[in-house]
């Protein structure tokens, strides 16, 4: 009955150990070759890229990092792309922070040409003078040195410049505008100009309109430009001289300011 068993602790016959080991090698073997195989089998995604001229697919690029831009108030904008190849978007200013101030231009004022059909013929420019005299138009002094285009004291601006040369307050220093002919002007009609103050003390003129060449208007109208300083001036000439208009007088008010010697004109211009 015990013929087939074999006794505990008797190591089994060497034939089945043999057949038992070969089975182990061969179960090591397929388990390799399933795990080896299938990589050199599949091309890999550099060899597709080169067999197909470089034309293949490439790894997606780095999303872009988000950045937040501060608002004013406190706050932060949409989030916008940043980095190489994303595109700008503007931005919101703050509108607390100043910004420049543009300078403002010589004023336009339109030809004070005749009418058609007139047989006026030297009619002035309504533009007297801007850095040089308008057409039609001479400027002279009475007890000043009148000097046009001159620079202005600290600038590269060139303005008529005036200088008193008498010395008492009861002789008279002015300086007048003559147009070759009289202009047409209504009540509305305006003389607009600048002065440039004189040294510690500025200047105080008198102005003064006419129709007549010969003679200077009887109602004035004081300026006062601080020293050293631009002071711009608006003029109802309408007033000052009725329909028409020839003279322009700007006379030194010696009386007032005795120490005044020297003043800047610039951008006269009649107009409405």
């Amino acid at each position: 009955m015990n013929a087939g068993r074999r006794p505990i602790g008797e190591p089994p016959p060497a034939g089945r150990l043999g057949q038992r080991t070969r089975y182990a090698l061969l179960v090591t073997v397929v388990i390799c070759v399933a795990v080896a195989v299938p990589p050199l089998l599949i091309p890999r995604q550099d060899d597709r890229a080169e067999a197909s001229g470089g034309q293949g697919m490439r790894p997606p690029a780095t999303a872009p990092a988000l950045a937040r831009t501060p608002m004013a108030g406190g706050g932060e904008s949409t989030p916008r792309p940043t980095g190489e190849g994303s595109e700008s978007t503007p931005q919101p200013t703050d509108e607390s922070a100043p910004r420049p101030t543009a300078t403002p231009g010589r004023p336009r004022v339109p030809s004070c040409a005749a009418p058609r059909g007139s047989e006026i013929t030297a009619v002035p420019a309504c533009l007297i003078y801007a850095s040089a005299l308008g057409t039609g138009w001479r400027v002279s002094g009475s007890g000043t040195n009148v000097t046009p285009g001159r620079p202005v004291p600290d600038s590269d601006q060139v303005a008529v410049r005036i200088q008193k040369r008498v010395k008492s307050r009861d002789q008279p220093a002015t300086v007048t505008l003559l147009a070759s002919s009289a202009v047409a002007i209504g009540a509305g009609s305006r003389l607009r100009l600048r002065v440039y103050g004189g040294r510690q003390y500025g200047t105080i003129l008198r102005l003064s309109a006419s129709p007549s060449a010969g003679r200077a208007g009887a109602t004035t109208v004081t300026l006062q430009a601080p020293p050293e300083r631009w002071a711009s001036f608006v003029v109802r000439v309408g007033d000052l001289s009725p329909a028409r208009l020839r003279r322009i007088d700007l006379a030194i008010a010696t009386d007032q300011l005795p120490q005044s010697y020297e003043f800047y004109l610039d951008d006269l211009a009649l107009g409405k």
